[in-house]
């Protein structure tokens, strides 16, 4: 009889085990088994427990409706007897094929090969709703390759609510791709087949793992964009409040005070280095180095706060010069102290008051 691999219980290694995959929907890791049965891990119990079929619901409450509608007559074998068959009824029902969890995935085929990501995103963003997003924040859709390693012209694309998997196939399946593409075949649209959450590749799940409020603010941020999209007029129920500090990136661990007490010229290596991987992510309006942290602290300042969280998610982990960067998105005020020497930077006060300058002469 085969057995069953050990789950892990750190959350910070689930990104590496093929298992388990991340929820954004649910805010749940799941995890499928070698025998194809599912698992969610409980984060205050920090444990993973199946989740309560109908059949065990109803054998339980069959249980405990038999015990409380007994007299005091009831002896004690009758009553154990009871527990036994609740128990087994417990047993068989885990045994019986589970409920599959809401599908909110299509299958599309005929895609033309020269379509790209932003392509899919577009069109089924726009004619089947909005695209559910992992916890890396990119979007859920995944592009199938033939033999060669090129597109093959089909695609998975998971969509945030599961109303938009009908509305995907109405408004797409048997029409072409490219509105007066004459040329070429008309896409082929339908639901996803379930074994797609059990399927997922290594791509798929090795994501790099965020904190906590970068999750709820991925999971806001959809609210907000589907309720813009809504004709209702009731607000989203899970947005969050502004952060004012969301445009900055603070960096620790990117070097050590001997490092740079030992060679000053470092100080502007690092942080030519730190900005040239930021500007990736978007345009940088400060970054100052603070030489009087122990931790080997920098500060980031992007103009738009989703350049941000884009740095935080590709550095956050990384390692340089001989250590892991701690790369997060501060929530509140920071202050660090520097000795003020550094040539042509404003501090992150100064920006702060310059732009707020800015705007008030925009208001006049």
């Amino acid at each position: 009889m085969a057995t069953r691999v050990p789950f892990p219980e750190d959350v910070d290694t689930f990104g590496s085990d093929e298992r388990i995959s991340y929820s954004a929907a649910d805010q749940t890791w799941l995890l499928v088994d070698e025998f194809g049965e599912e698992w969610e891990f409980n984060t205050v119990a920090n444990k993973w427990f199946q989740p309560a079929t109908d059949e065990q619901i109803a054998a339980m409450q069959g249980y405990n409706g038999d015990a409380n509608g007994s007299d005091e007559e009831t002896n004690a074998a009758e009553v154990n007897k009871k527990k036994r068959k609740a128990a087994a009824a417990a047993s068989n029902a885990k045994k019986q094929v589970k409920k599959e969890p809401e599908n909110r995935a299509v299958y599309v085929r005929n895609i033309p090969l020269d379509a790209s990501r932003e392509d899919i995103e577009e069109t089924f963003g726009r004619y089947g709703g909005m695209i559910d997003q992992g916890i890396d924040g990119a979007k859920r859709v995944k592009m199938y390759a033939d033999d060669q390693g090129n597109f093959n012209g089909e695609a998975l694309i998971v969509f945030f609510k599961k109303d938009s998997v009908q509305q995907a196939i109405r408004m797409l399946d048997d029409f072409p791709f490219r509105i007066g593409d004459t040329n070429a075949a008309n896409l082929r649209v339908e639901e996803a087949d379930m074994s797609y959450k059990k399927n997922q590749d290594k791509s798929e799940i090795k994501f790099v793992r965020r904190d906590k409020k970068a999750s709820e603010r991925t999971r806001a941020e959809l609210n907000r964009k589907l309720a813009e999209w809504s004709d209702d007029d009731e607000p989203a129920k899970e947005l969050l409040p502004h952060n004012k500090y969301a445009q900055f990136a603070i960096i620790k661990k990117a070097f050590t005070l001997k490092e740079i007490e030992e060679d000053p010229q470092l100080v502007l290596d690092i942080k030519e280095d730190m900005r040239e991987q930021a500007e990736t992510c978007g345009e940088v309006t400060n970054c100052v180095l603070y030489d009087k942290e122990s931790e080997g602290v920098l500060s980031i300042r992007f103009k738009d706060p989703r350049s941000a969280e884009e740095f935080v998610t590709k550095t956050n982990g990384k390692g340089y010069a001989g250590q892991k960067l701690h790369v997060y998105i501060p929530e509140d005020r920071f202050k660090f102290k520097k000795s003020g020497k550094e040539d042509g930077v404003d501090s992150d006060e100064e920006a702060e008051r310059l732009e707020r300058f800015g705007e008030e002469l925009e208001r006049a």
